[in-house]
């Protein structure tokens, strides 16, 4: 009766030893399907309260590259400087004509006029100038009138049969050769005679448009005295123009120089409609010495006239290929130093994870973050700051 009621206890106790066991094994297995995480409870009545708003994370193909602020200029070919060719005065009638900075003008186009005026010291050397000419015209009217008579007494020789007619070609000859030189002694006194200071009427230089482009310069007014020094209009083709942008010498190795950059208007990027393609035309060896930069330019198609000179641009330039990562609203992420930052990612209606990233490159109001969050997620871009220091860790089951 002994040994039977000792075996029936030692059974019992085996019994109970192995259930016990069991229940030991149970619990590391039930604490395996949960993990602690650093996150925050929040009501729908709180979270109306704090206004917070969530947005999707977005996974897009981006291409690698360095920004930098640039500003439009104009490409060498494509900027004119009008000058007079002759001191004088502008015209009182082309005034009317004499276009304001912003037209626009053609090629060809006449933007004044200018009639000539002499100095004191002209004045004197037109003069002797003019006598020289006159004295030259009456020289040239005399030998004129004595070939001709001798081209005339020559016909009546020959035909008297008394000369050669190689005698009477040359008399011809002479007589043209006079008939010559007389009308260019002609017409240089009558050059002198409309030059000079009351005779005639004094010449007039017309100033066209060298180009088609829009007037940035235009200091002149009628009756005003120009010298040939002085610039009078710049005008400018603004259909294509250059974008310089400054890269610091570090990162000269990094940018691929035979790829094109995108060109964006500040505050612009990521808008479509606001992006041009830049072709690479020149990138700078010589390093300024304060800046530490070399000056890269690239030539851009602004035939819908939205770039204007000086305009300050954002220049994205390549430095690899396209590659896919995640995109937040910076509004999500709170940065920390080295890199890093916070972000709060809706994990249930009521559970908002808080989870460290790393930060990548900024594309206007969005940025690049590689760590937890992956695209499609609810991020919180209102009220990230408002759940900043309030996070604890917290047992959550991980979905099998």
């Amino acid at each position: 009766m002994k040994k039977v009621c000792r075996s029936f206890f030692t059974c019992l106790l085996f019994c109970v030893t192995v259930g016990a066991c069991q229940r030991q094994g149970e619990e590391p297995r039930h604490h395996e399907e949960e993990r602690a995480i650093k996150a925050v409870t929040l009501t729908s009545e709180q979270q109306s309260t704090i206004g917070l708003q969530t947005v999707r994370a977005v996974v897009q193909e981006v291409r690698p590259g360095i920004a930098s602020f640039g500003r439009v200029i104009p490409r060498p070919q494509g900027r004119v400087q009008v000058t007079s060719p002759v001191a004088g005065q502008v015209t009182q009638q082309s005034g009317e004509l004499i276009p304001s900075p912003g037209s626009f003008v053609q090629k060809g186009q006449l933007l004044a006029e200018v009639q000539q005026t002499y100095s004191a010291s002209e004045r004197v050397q037109l003069a002797v100038g003019e006598k020289g000419a006159a004295g030259a015209t009456h020289e040239a009217k005399a030998a004129l009138e004595a070939a001709k008579a001798e081209y005339q007494r020559s016909q009546n020789l020959f035909q008297a049969k008394i000369i050669s007619r190689k005698r009477l070609e040359e008399a011809k000859t002479a007589w043209l050769q006079a008939q010559s030189r007389y009308e260019t002694a002609r017409r240089q006194e009558a050059s002198y005679h409309t030059t000079t200071p009351g005779g005639g009427n004094p010449q007039r230089f017309p100033l066209t448009a060298p180009i088609a482009g829009v007037v940035i310069q235009a200091d002149v007014t009628a009756r005003q005295q120009v010298e040939t020094t002085m610039l009078l209009f710049t005008i400018v083709d603004l259909s294509t123009v250059w974008v310089e942008a400054p890269i610091f010498e570090g990162d000269l190795d990094r940018i691929d120089r035979d790829r094109p950059a995108l060109i964006y208007s500040v505050g612009s990027v990521g808008d479509e409609s606001a992006v041009w393609i830049g072709k690479p035309m020149y990138a700078g060896e010589v390093v300024d010495p304060v800046k530490r930069t070399v000056s890269f330019q690239y030539e851009v198609d602004n035939s819908g006239g939205q770039l204007k000179l000086g305009m300050s641009v954002t220049v994205d330039l390549p430095t690899g290929p396209t590659h896919p990562v995640v995109l937040v609203p910076e509004a999500a992420l709170i940065a920390d130093e080295g890199g890093k930052g916070l972000i709060y990612i809706r994990r249930s209606p009521t559970l908002f994870a808080q989870e460290e990233v790393n930060i990548g490159t900024r594309y206007d109001n969005l940025v690049a973050v590689e760590g937890a969050v992956n695209g499609g997620e609810e991020v919180v871009a209102v009220g990230a700051q408002e759940l900043f220091g309030q996070a604890n860790y917290l047992p959550v089951r991980e979905e099998e």
